[in-house]
């Protein structure tokens, strides 16, 4: 996407986020003095702007002081960053993050843009409306991944699989109102037998994205008869790393259906043109599916009997698969002009920082 949008040509020396969660790292002196020795900094493509981290600087995972950041020289761009209010937010954290933005929109050598995850929602919440509006949303990377791989939307005409993403993470909040994670996952196993005996040529696949989804799965397996299990149900792979990711977008390039219920287990699906049903119980997903106008293939999971209208629905899915091929291409037309707009933004405030 830089390459078909900016003029500039990129070359990246990448620096792994989690390498400050786990504490291996800090947004301290020494990184601030390692940023400057470059010509940009981007710091893009996550949730990182969360805004229950108490202790930081700024209230979310991006802990930059107002003192560092200050001495921070090199042209900055927050790229397609989530703005996450899912998991609650205090009053100093949002002060804190009003002061950080504040700062950023103020300096002409940083760029912000937020994702397409109802982050820009969460900015009218948190931030004055003058300053959320002038924050472009940038559509998330994973739309375009498939295409960076050339992977391409390919089921095989002989096995038909749905593929089931369920996120075993925050569980707490996931369930915390409504049915719990236990009669979730009750509802679901029905629901996977009854689609698999509307069609003998259906496979269903349950694909984790981190080792807590396996918990889950774990859970979800004992409730399936064993004849379903041991001919029609299999597990995806689990590889969370760079190595894994081709494997990964082959998964959902090639189900005839997506149930997902993480955010990426929708978006990058949806950028193959997959057709999915968003699984809500976080709010995330739902947002996700608000701005990309598909709200009627949204279900919240949380409400009892949920399974009833989804595996209705579901059926009715595959049997017109080619109808919903053409209305997600339109979606993802809209997806891929939505982006052109703001990386000319970001091609211009580039060309006013180095020409």
């Amino acid at each position: 996407m830089f390459q078909q949008h900016l003029d500039f040509a990129l070359l990246f020396t990448e620096l792994e986020i989690r390498e400050f969660y786990w504490k291996q790292r800090a947004f301290d002196d020494e990184f601030v003095r390692w940023a400057n020795t470059f010509d940009l900094l981007l710091i893009g493509g996550g949730n990182y702007f969360e805004l229950w981290v108490e202790k930081s600087a700024t209230g979310t995972s991006i802990d930059i002081s107002s003192v560092l950041l200050k001495q921070l020289s090199v042209p900055t761009v927050f790229y397609s960053l989530g703005v996450d209010t899912g998991q609650g937010y205090s009053s100093q954290s949002a002060d804190r993050f009003r002061a950080f933005v504040s700062t950023v929109l103020d300096r002409d050598d940083m760029f912000m843009c937020v994702r397409n995850d109802g982050s820009s929602k969460a900015l009218f919440e948190i931030l004055a409306s003058s300053d959320a509006a002038t924050i472009p949303i940038m559509p998330d990377g994973g739309f375009f991944a498939g295409r960076a791989l050339a992977v391409k939307s390919e089921p095989r005409s002989n096995v038909r699989i749905i593929r089931i993403n369920l996120a075993g993470d925050m569980l707490d909040r996931r369930f915390n109102r409504g049915t719990t994670h236990r009669e979730f996952l009750k509802e679901l196993a029905d629901m996977c037998v009854g689609i698999l005996d509307s069609d003998t040529d259906l496979r269903i696949e349950v694909l984790p994205h981190i080792w807590r989804d396996l918990s889950l799965i774990a859970e979800l397996l004992p409730l399936i008869p064993d004849r379903y299990l041991r001919g029609r149900i299999s597990i995806g792979m689990l590889n969370p790393t760079r190595l894994g990711l081709t494997e990964f977008l082959r998964a959902y390039s090639s189900a005839v259906l997506v149930l997902g219920m993480r955010f990426h287990a929708n978006v990058c699906p949806i950028g193959m043109n997959v057709p999915t049903r968003g699984l809500l119980n976080y709010p995330q997903v739902g947002l996700l599916y608000e701005e990309l106008e598909l709200q009627e293939r949204l279900h919240d999971v949380r409400v009892p009997d949920f399974s009833r209208k989804l595996r209705a629905q579901s059926i009715a899915d595959i049997e017109n698969i080619d109808t919903l091929r053409v209305k997600y291409a339109g979606v993802n037309t809209r997806i891929m002009q939505d982006a052109g707009m703001v990386l000319q933004k970001m091609n211009f405030w580039m060309h006013a920082r180095f020409d």
